[in-house]
C-alpha cells in the first residue's frame, strides 16, 4: 500500500551549482580560448580551420555564379528527357556541406557517381563507383564476409580533377556525363 504513497526526495535548486544545471562542466572552458589544451590539440591536428568559413562561402558562390552547376543540371535534365526516364539521378546539397551536387548512374547493382565539391576553396570533380549496396541483414554473414575480405560495399575513385580555372564548356560537361554513363570506362575518360 505504501508503494504509491512514497514521496520522492527533492533537491533544492540552490544546492546545485550553475555548471550542473547547464549540463556544461566548467572544466572544459571555452573551446575558442587559445589556452585550452583541447582547442590547441585540435588546432595542431588541423581539425579547427583558421576561420575560413567565409572563404568557402565565397568559393561556393563563385562556382554557382560561373554557371557550372546550372550547366551540369541542365545536361542531366536533357539526358533524362532524351531517354524518357530518370537515367541519371541528381542530388543537390546546401551549405555548410562542401558538396555542391552529385550525379548518380546505376547499372547492374553498381552505382557510378560524379560529384562536384569544394576541397577547401578549390572546386573538385570526382568520379567514383560504389559496388553492391549492403542489403544483407544477417550479422553472421556480414561478419563472415569481412573475415573473408569480401566487402559488401567498395568505393573506387576513378578520377579526380581540381579546377584551377572555372572556364568549362557545355561540350566538356557532356563528356563528363558520357564518361559517367559509360560506367567510367577508360576509353571515355574526358580531358580536363
Amino acid at each position: 500500500m505504501h508503494l504509491f504513497s512514497r514521496r520522492a526526495n527533492v533537491i533544492p535548486l540552490q544546492d546545485i551549482d550553475k555548471s550542473e544545471r547547464d549540463g556544461t562542466p566548467e572544466t572544459l572552458g571555452n573551446s575558442a580560448d587559445d589556452s585550452d589544451p583541447l582547442a590547441e590539440f585540435l588546432a595542431e591536428r588541423q581539425f579547427i580551420a583558421a576561420d575560413d568559413a567565409y572563404g568557402v562561402e565565397r568559393a561556393r558562390k563563385r562556382i554557382e555564379e560561373s554557371g557550372l552547376v546550372s550547366m551540369m543540371l541542365d545536361t542531366c535534365n536533357a539526358i533524362n528527357r532524351m531517354v524518357g526516364r530518370t537515367l541519371v539521378d541528381v542530388h543537390s546539397f546546401l551549405p555548410p556541406i562542401p558538396i555542391l551536387c552529385c550525379f548518380i548512374y546505376i547499372e547492374d547493382g553498381t552505382e557510378y557517381f560524379m560529384r562536384l565539391e569544394l576541397q577547401g576553396v578549390n572546386p573538385t570533380l570526382i568520379f567514383a563507383k560504389r559496388n553492391c549496396r549492403d542489403t544483407e541483414t544477417n550479422d553472421f554473414i556480414r561478419w563472415a564476409q569481412r573475415l573473408a575480405n569480401i566487402e559488401p560495399i567498395t568505393i573506387d575513385v576513378k578520377a579526380v580533377h581540381e579546377f584551377q580555372d572555372l572556364c568549362v564548356s557545355v561540350e566538356q560537361v557532356r563528356k563528363w556525363f558520357q564518361y559517367l554513363i559509360s560506367g567510367l570506362d577508360r576509353a571515355q575518360v574526358p580531358s580536363f
